[in-house]
């Protein structure tokens, strides 16, 4: 797998991916698409410090991942929130531990002390991926929104470095 941080022409494919989770999922809380600009205000880009990255196999992009501040108050800067997004014909696949190891490795160059990641409980895969790489549900806020007329909880899952 490459991972190759975005440049402006992979915003379409970020867009598709994040659409595609908001009209068939829970996973993402947005209940109507976003706009290529909605995506750029939403995910990393050109910033010295947070970073979004493509995944590729043989030249395809797969899926994308981030990380960024996880609050922009100055005492949580020992903090990221990660994120990981993989198009649906290439879940299933072992991706996501791939990008999840990819990101770890970059946020504890950077000398991070926390990750934390926000899943929707319904999310088994995430929440299966997190707990075998040694993350912990430290809080849920449950039936906190809604989607689909279905009320979601929402849990924190947090790594520390």
């Amino acid at each position: 797998m490459l991972f190759e941080e975005i440049t402006e022409k992979d915003f379409d494919f970020i867009t598709e991916v994040y659409n595609y989770y908001i009209l068939n999922s829970t996973c993402i809380y947005f209940t109507i698409p976003l706009s290529v600009d909605d995506v750029k205000s939403i995910v990393p880009f050109n910033h010295p410090t947070y970073k979004t990255y493509v995944a590729k196999i043989n030249n395809e992009t797969i899926g994308f991942c981030y990380f960024n501040r996880f609050q922009k108050r100055q005492a949580f800067n020992i903090s990221v929130e990660i994120a990981i997004y993989i198009a649906p014909a290439h879940t299933k696949k072992g991706y996501g531990q791939k990008m999840l190891s990819f990101l770890e490795i970059l946020i504890q160059k950077n000398n991070f002390q926390n990750i934390v990641a926000t899943i929707n409980s319904t999310n088994n895969e995430s929440v299966k991926l997190f707990k075998r790489n040694h993350y912990k549900c430290v809080g849920k806020f449950n039936n906190i929104a809604k989607k689909f007329n279905q009320k979601l909880t929402l849990l924190f899952y947090q790594k520390e470095l």
